[in-house]
């Protein structure tokens, strides 16, 4: 097994205030550091455990049993751990929703667990062999997973390995859908590689990063946004292997990146800062979480969430910049969280469990 050419631990980046010192074509405008201020809410029943069943011959399709109350701008503030699900041996560091509304988890147990959220149940359990670092379902019924073997292994749903994609010499961090054909990939061995999914060849590989590759997206306009150790955020061409933009002001590693619906790009990083970014220039930067941001996911266009390693999820409001909600349950480091289809937020945590948030 390839080691990582970067700590997986966290606190062990200088976290200063992001420096604003950039290189950009565009009007810079003076960014603004916030402060969070917030109401803290920790009303998570940790009685409620909906423990692994892993039955894998149940497929129910009726609709998801949740309460009908969705997140919005009048109960943001007084959102409630609504279910806790405890299955995983060992920390849970992917999370996927997929296209069934059924969500995917990753673990450092060596499995992949499919969970019906009808009845909180673990559906299907597939044996990965290594820590499943990363998820992506290209197509409905069939999994991507990334792992720190350094390889990618496709799966159906009966928890057959169909291929094994070889390339990456070290873990493989994150994987993307570009398209209706490629997906692409990243690494702690610094590259991002372009597959096709169907003819199973790597066609390209994007180089340009100097450390570990943490964490990818795809933007709107089809290009590749990727955060890396080297403390930069860089987009990327894919067809035309090109990098076109260096964003530069994190003090840490960059753990996390995400498109907001404004097509402003968002990150989060270990030196404890979010940036919200205006082209390749700093825009905002947000401060309030005590250790380093893991993920990010918008709520709707008034409100966005943070997970982070200080074990709480902090809900943004995008007017204010102001952190209006900590929510705190989770028992260590929140490592994935996601706005669910179902109107609540998921999240994941290394303290084994997953947990669903939202308005009672």
């Amino acid at each position: 097994m390839g080691q990582p050419c970067c700590s997986r631990r966290d606190g062990e980046v200088n976290s200063s205030t992001p420096s604003n010192e950039i290189i950009s074509n565009f009007t810079r405008e003076q960014p603004s550091i916030i402060l969070g201020q917030d109401n803290i809410i920790n009303p998570c029943d940790n009685n409620i455990i909906f423990k692994n069943i892993d039955n894998n011959n149940r497929n129910p399709r009726s609709k998801l049993r949740f309460n009908n109350i969705e997140i919005n701008n009048e109960n943001i503030i007084n959102l409630n751990c609504l279910r806790t699900i405890q299955g995983h041996n060992d920390k849970i560091v992917s999370l996927i929703e997929l296209t069934s509304g059924k969500i995917a988890t990753g673990s450092y147990d060596h499995t992949i667990k499919i969970w019906n959220l009808v009845n909180y149940e673990c559906e299907k359990t597939i044996k990965e062999g290594g820590f499943v670092l990363c998820l992506l379902e290209f197509e409905q019924n069939m999994l991507l997973s990334g792992t720190d073997k350094n390889t990618i292994q496709l799966w159906n749903f009966d928890s057959q390995i169909l291929h094994s994609f070889e390339g990456h010499s070290l873990w493989v961090n994150c994987l993307v859908k570009c398209n209706e054909q490629y997906f692409a990939s990243c690494s702690n061995d610094s590259d991002i590689r372009i597959w096709d999914y169907y003819s199973k060849n790597c066609e390209n590989i994007l180089k340009g990063h100097t450390n570990c590759i943490l964490t990818m997206i795809k933007l709107e306009n089809g290009k590749l946004c990727s955060g890396s150790a080297d403390l930069s955020i860089k987009i990327w061409n894919w067809e035309a292997n090109i990098c076109e933009a260096t964003l530069e002001g994190h003090t840490g590693f960059v753990k996390c990146v995400y498109e907001l619906n404004n097509g402003h790009i968002i990150s989060g990083s270990n030196d404890k800062s979010i940036i919200i970014w205006n082209n390749d220039s700093i825009y905002k930067i947000l401060n309030g979480h005590k250790e380093s941001i893991r993920d990010i996911c918008q709520i709707n266009d008034n409100y966005f969430a943070s997970a982070s390693f200080d074990k709480t999820i902090k809900i943004w409001d995008l007017n204010s910049m102001k952190c209006v909600t900590t929510l705190e349950g989770h028992n260590s480091n929140v490592i994935r969280i996601i706005y669910h289809s179902s109107g609540k937020l998921i999240s994941c945590s290394n303290d084994k469990t997953i947990k669903i948030w939202g308005a009672s």
